[in-house]
């Protein structure tokens, strides 16, 4: 967690920036006049990559729970609970006013920012393979496979991408 994220070519934060773009509505790589709009869109594309995760997870559960399957049922459950921590993280996250960054007087270097922009795109990058896991695992559960590592591997996810995100608050202490 106390990985420091660097960035060596200015063009690689390009690549992140379009990447993002492509993900995030609204994404503007915390453009003066944008560091808000920029922030609530990443927040919530977060958010909604997590709900896609819970509703596979909770397709698995409600399978399991009907199947008589208490193991893989605890096991969806503690994965929901996962990604319920996740979006109380979020949700709670600085945001606006709470953070100087946030305001239009304070400014930023080139070097915080692009560690910024590549942060939210690693979450977003893990969290989209959480997704993909999540999908996977309610593939899967249909076909009667090796459900119960499907819901372990997209529990570790989801727990790496809360991780991820708790990281964001030390990036944002190097703006001031």
């Amino acid at each position: 967690m106390g990985e420091t994220i660097t960035i060596g070519n200015p063009t690689d934060t390009l690549t992140y920036v379009r990447a993002l773009g492509l993900i995030v509505g609204g994404y503007s790589a915390y453009q003066r006049d944008k560091r808000r709009e920029t922030d609530v869109a990443v927040k919530e594309e977060i958010l909604r990559c997590a709900d896609r995760v819970r509703t596979h997870v909770e397709n698995v559960h409600g399978d399991a729970y009907r199947d008589g399957n208490v193991k893989l049922a605890k096991a969806c459950q503690s994965t929901i609970e996962e990604i319920d921590a996740l979006r109380n993280d979020v949700n709670l996250g600085e945001t606006g006013g709470e953070h100087p960054f946030f305001s239009k007087q304070t400014s930023a270097s080139k070097k915080v920012l692009n560690q910024l922009i590549k942060h939210d795109h690693e979450t977003i990058t893990l969290l989209v393979k959480a997704v993909n896991r999540s999908n996977d695992l309610e593939k899967t559960a249909a076909e009667e496979g090796n459900v119960m590592k499907a819901v372990r591997e997209t529990r570790q996810l989801v727990s790496s991408v809360r991780g991820h995100f708790s990281e964001r608050r030390a990036v944002l202490r190097k703006i001031q």
